[in-house]
């Protein structure tokens, strides 16, 4: 599965907007550098782990562009 594949499986899992899907790429960029985590490790706990992904999902409607 491709990075924009596993991507949109999370987006999809988390039910973001298409609006807010935008910045989900660089939402985990960033919150994985901060975790010290590659990135693919965790995507693969977001999979897994409800709160983290309602808090990702937060983070994305708030640095997603105003419709």
């Amino acid at each position: 599965m491709t990075r924009i594949e596993t991507l949109a499986r999370l987006a999809d899992l988390m039910g973001l907007s298409a609006r807010d899907t935008v910045a989900l790429p660089t939402v985990i960029t960033v919150a994985a550098g901060k975790v010290r985590m590659a990135e693919a490790a965790f995507i693969a706990e977001c999979a897994v782990n409800a709160p983290l992904r309602a808090y990702l999902a937060q983070v994305c409607a708030t640095v997603s562009p105003a419709a």
